[in-house]
């Protein structure tokens, strides 16, 4: 899925929206963190905020090809245009995920204490305010 003409890493601002060719989003905030895209995503009649990474990333990871820059998103949402992480459902504690047990790794870990466990549930932590942003201004066919 390689676009002949997209913004390169370099030119894209943090906390910017893009109009974007990817897998799964059509739109994204640029999080120069990680040299992602956060959207809306839509799965199963689910919609929620997804990240992909910019293809100059290389691969299997670089799926994004930003196509358009559009809006900065409000200087109060910056703090907010990336993941917080994830929680286990069960204990509300922050967790990671190292990498599948069967390849080596923990798999999913409390990052407090380090401790990995199979009976982890573990669950994205939302972005309210990024995610009424973003579809707002979907819905209001700003983007």
């Amino acid at each position: 899925m390689r676009s002949e003409k997209y913004i390169n890493i370099e030119n894209c601002k943090h906390g910017f929206v893009y109009k974007i060719k990817s897998r799964n989003l059509k739109y994204g905030v640029f999080n120069y963190e990680n040299a992602g895209f956060v959207g809306i995503r839509t799965k199963f009649s689910s919609r929620y905020l997804f990240c992909e990474y910019h293809y100059d990333n290389g691969p299997p990871y670089g799926t994004v090809f930003p196509l358009e820059e559009l809006c900065e998103i409000p200087s109060d949402l910056f703090p907010v245009a990336y993941f917080p992480g994830s929680k286990d459902i069960l204990t509300g504690r922050m967790v990671e995920f190292d990498k599948p047990i069967v390849d080596g790794g923990r798999g999913w870990y409390f990052i407090d204490t380090g401790e990995a466990s199979d009976k982890i549930e573990a669950h994205t932590i939302g972005n309210p305010k990024l995610f009424e942003y973003l579809d707002r201004l979907e819905n209001d066919n700003k983007l």
